[in-house]
């Protein structure tokens, strides 16, 4: 398995067979899948979709969702990453993440979220990143504004109203010039 990032507290690697499996056992959460387009189809859909899509994504884009793994214990406790998406014609990079409720609180998403960020900015050639949040959803906007994001606009994103985060490349340099998170 690859390690793509470490922060003090998480790893975060390309998932496997077992964080699929954990995944849709958190997707079973309403709390959880509230905001992420609601439970995930029956379990063998599911698995048909996962082994299709996600060893050809990150070969594809060299990015994708990774397994949010703590340290400490070596428990998953969620998805954090980025992804390719197209909103209202555009291309943009999504910085992405959901994690399993019993880790709400705890900074986790934050410290994903920011390094996911800082790797995007680093490795890719993007003017700006973006998080797609749904307009109710109050703890993933606060990790947006963390993430020195700050609300760009509404959107239609397949078939939903999203609010639109946004950091460019430009901030991110002067986060990363004045040494601020």
């Amino acid at each position: 398995m690859t390690i793509v990032i470490q922060t003090p507290r998480l790893l975060l690697r390309e998932l496997t067979d077992d964080d699929h499996a954990a995944l849709y056992e958190m997707y079973q959460d309403a709390r959880m899948n509230r905001f992420i387009g609601g439970p995930p189809p029956p379990r063998e859909e599911y698995w048909r979709k996962v082994r299709d899509t996600w060893p050809a994504y990150y070969a594809r884009h060299g990015f994708g969702l990774w397994a949010t793994v703590r340290k400490e214990d070596g428990r998953l406790v969620g998805r954090c990453g980025l992804l390719a998406q197209e909103v209202e014609g555009e291309r943009h990079v999504e910085v992405g993440y959901a994690l399993a409720p019993e880790f709400w609180g705890r900074g986790y998403a934050t410290e994903a979220a920011r390094a996911s960020r800082d790797h995007a900015f680093r490795t890719l050639d993007v003017p700006h990143l973006i998080s797609l949040i749904h307009p109710d959803n109050a703890g993933s906007i606060r990790v947006a504004e963390r993430n020195r994001m700050a609300f760009w606009k509404m959107a239609e994103f397949r078939t939903h109203r999203v609010r639109v985060y946004r950091i460019t490349r430009a901030e991110w340099e002067s986060l990363a010039g004045s040494k601020a998170d």
